[in-house]
């Protein structure tokens, strides 16, 4: 059984995602603020649902923390916000997807289950590629660099992922989204080229092995 954490100071909110959750076969652990949230994540957690307007520590601030932990739980944002601006910011902290107030249980559930199915897609194949002193594993979600590991959340890792199992070939911009965030999941159109300087600022001397194909879109050409 999926455990999934709800991180928000709104008891009623709280209630209704416990029970709409719950009716969909998930366990459920709740944090009331950011502060609650970091002294839960020893717990076995698959995903976690995170307000981000929250007294204390708000919902990005939270985010940061367990990213600059290493730690890859997928992060699924709540917000009353609308501006494309507040949507980019929670991919560029480390979110994986967000969903607006108010929200569709339904949609809400579809999406955290588009997360889980690709997890566990990536988890059944698990296997090792390298190329030169950067290298993945599947299996463990862990990514090295000259040896040192690299902190990358869910979506860079499988960004990462993808690239580095088809070297050399070109991809859209639209046909990354629909691979590797699936067709039922909704993300603007910055999505793809924030998470990619993320990861190429990870890279360091690297980084320009993912190149940008003006006009077409982007590649994995490492460069041994």
């Amino acid at each position: 059984m999926k455990n999934i954490l709800i991180v928000d100071d709104e008891p009623d909110i709280r209630e209704i995602l416990r029970y709409n959750l719950e009716k969909e076969g998930f366990a459920i652990t709740e944090a009331v603020d950011g502060n609650d949230v970091l002294d839960k994540l020893s717990k076995d957690l698959d995903l976690a649902i995170l307000d981000i307007m929250m007294p204390g520590k708000d919902g990005y601030e939270v985010c940061r923390k367990i990213r600059e932990q290493g730690n890859t739980l997928p992060i699924v944002f709540l917000t009353a916000m609308d501006r494309e601006f507040d949507e980019v910011r929670c991919l560029e902290v480390g979110g994986d997807d967000y969903i607006r107030k108010p929200f569709s249980p339904r949609m809400l559930i579809a999406r955290i289950n588009a997360i889980l199915r690709r997890i566990d897609q990536i988890n059944s194949k698990g296997t090792s590629i390298s190329f030169g002193d950067l290298g993945i594993n599947t299996s463990t979600y862990i990514a090295k660099l000259d040896g040192e590991e690299l902190h990358l959340p869910r979506k860079e890792f499988e960004l990462l992922a993808f690239f580095m199992s088809h070297p050399n070939i070109i991809f859209s911009r639209d046909g990354l989204l629909s691979l590797i965030w699936e067709e039922d999941v909704f993300v603007v159109d910055r999505t793809i080229g924030v998470h990619i300087n993320r990861i190429r600022s990870k890279l360091g001397s690297y980084k320009n092995w993912i190149e940008t194909v003006k006009g077409v879109g982007y590649r994995f050409r490492p460069k041994l």
